[in-house]
């Protein structure tokens, strides 16, 4: 007899395992929703089109430059003047005839009067703020442009006033009716006065042939001199209102300020305008003596030509600044502007600022080295040859630079180059720790050591050190005792030589 099958009971399950298949079924779940879009992807609308970059800039029209005629500018409440096309060229119209104007000037207004090119619109149809011009600067014009050609068209510019907010002008050009914004070269092309335009010759200042200086600002009237080696070191040594060097990093400054000195635009006649530019107080005068010597310079064919020059002695009156860039200044009768970034050393120089604080450092290397101390005394030479090639041409380093080799002696007897290099390093970096008391003498006390060091040209200077108290000597530079330094200073100089 067969008995039924007994259906088997399920062992229940364990709650560990239950948490572990809910936590899968999440899972897969999730990542189903993540997918989804992936695998099915819904049709997108585009609901705002990709952005375009729109170039403002744009040219209205371009003339042959051929056709010119002449350009009159009629500034607004100021004196107009033409300049006549001939040649290729622009002249002044004046009453003494046609004039020759600046070259960078006269290329500058023929792509301003051939080429009509704006920066931006304002509108195309300028009766939509006709309300608003006087605002714009437009009615009136500050000013107008008139250019005629030779088959007797005429086109006018009408530049305006500052656009808010950005360095342009606005603009109106007769061949439309729109309202646009200029490049702010326009009307500062535009604003130029015919005086202004004149050429002139920069002066003959070579630096490198200066030797004197005397300067007068806020901070008095300085007196000095400046030198400069074969090699291009400098030195300079103020003489008024104290003796005393110059630290290098200042001599430098003087000397590029000088090579970079150039006369901006002309302004017209000085005398004429000496109140309204300054003059009559100016903020600084700058005499400068410049030696006779060569010089070499570019003539106008492109080639390198070298010129002697005589003594001459230069005058600079700097009036005011006008606004943040210049300086008026006043030079052999004409009124110009200068870059106050050049010359900003020179309306600035003051007698603290200059002092050296390295009164050892003589810009060069020094060709003797001498010391005098109670207990002994040095003598120390040095001299530098420029390496040369078997074919007698100057070696060079790495970086394309000539190579010295240093020779020295130490009271005659060959000093290894090495440690005459480092003796004059340590010396250079030799520093005052500050200022002396005000009238401090050292009366007829003995120095504590003197050192004279001279350069190859002969130039020396004396450094005689006095006890100012347990940590500090006081230190006169050829006699005049203006700082103190650390006791050690001197010792920590020489280093292995020390006496």
């Amino acid at each position: 007899m067969e008995h039924p099958l007994k259906s088997k009971q399920r062992k229940p399950l364990r709650p560990a395992w239950l948490a572990v298949l809910l936590l899968a079924a999440a899972l897969v779940l999730l990542a189903l929703v993540l997918l989804w879009p992936r695998l099915f992807p819904a049709p997108v609308k585009q609901l705002y089109p990709d952005p375009v970059a729109v170039l403002p800039y744009e040219t209205l029209h371009q003339n042959d430059a051929e056709q010119l005629s002449a350009i009159t500018v009629e500034p607004l409440g100021g004196e107009s003047y033409t300049l006549r096309h001939t040649g290729g060229t622009l002249l002044l119209e004046t009453e003494e005839g046609l004039l020759d104007i600046n070259d960078s000037l006269c290329a500058s207004f023929l792509e301003a009067a051939t080429t009509i090119a704006v920066e931006n619109v304002v509108t195309r149809d300028a009766t939509e703020v006709a309300e608003h011009l006087s605002d714009m600067g437009l009615e009136p014009p500050q000013i107008t442009v008139r250019i005629t050609y030779t088959d007797g068209r005429e086109e006018l510019f009408h530049i305006g006033g500052n656009v808010p907010n950005t360095t342009y002008s606005y603009f109106r050009w007769s061949g439309d009716e729109g309202i646009y914004m200029c490049d702010a070269g326009i009307p500062e092309l535009f604003s130029y006065t015919a005086n202004q335009l004149l050429p002139f010759s920069q002066p003959t200042l070579i630096s490198s042939l200066v030797d004197r200086l005397t300067i007068a600002n806020e901070a008095g009237k300085l007196e000095l001199s400046l030198r400069r080696d074969s090699l291009g070191n400098t030195a300079g040594q103020l003489h008024s209102p104290i003796s005393y060097p110059i630290n290098n990093d200042s001599a430098a400054a003087l000397y590029t300020a000088l090579e970079n000195f150039r006369l901006g635009t002309l302004l017209g006649d000085a005398a004429a305008l000496s109140r309204e530019l300054g003059f009559d107080a100016p903020v600084c005068t700058v005499d400068i003596h410049q030696q006779e010597g060569m010089f070499t310079r570019i003539n106008e064919e492109g080639q390198l030509v070298v010129e002697n020059t005589s003594t001459q002695q230069l005058r600079f009156v700097f009036g005011r600044p006008e606004d943040e860039y210049f300086y008026t200044c006043a030079y052999e009768g004409k009124a110009y502007l200068v870059s106050r970034f050049l010359v900003e050393g020179l309306v600035a120089a003051a007698p603290e600022a200059l002092l050296t604080a390295h009164p050892a450092d003589l810009g060069g290397w020094p060709a003797q080295i001498a010391l005098e101390t109670p207990s002994g005394s040095l003598t120390v030479t040095v001299r530098q040859e420029l390496r040369l090639q078997e074919n007698g041409e100057p070696e060079e380093n790495e970086d394309g630079e000539w190579i010295y080799d240093t020779i020295a002696t130490l009271d005659g007897q060959p000093l290894p180059a090495q440690q005459a290099e480092a003796l004059v390093k340590r010396l250079r970096a030799l520093s005052f720790s500050g200022r002396l008391p005000e009238g401090w003498s050292p009366g007829e006390a003995a120095p504590r050591w003197k050192l004279t060091l001279t350069d190859a040209d002969g130039n020396a200077r004396t450094l005689a050190a006095y006890r100012l108290d347990a940590f500090s000597d006081a230190v006169t530079v050829d006699g005049v005792a203006l700082h103190y330094c650390y006791v050690e200073a001197l010792d920590a100089a020489l280093g292995e030589l020390k006496p």
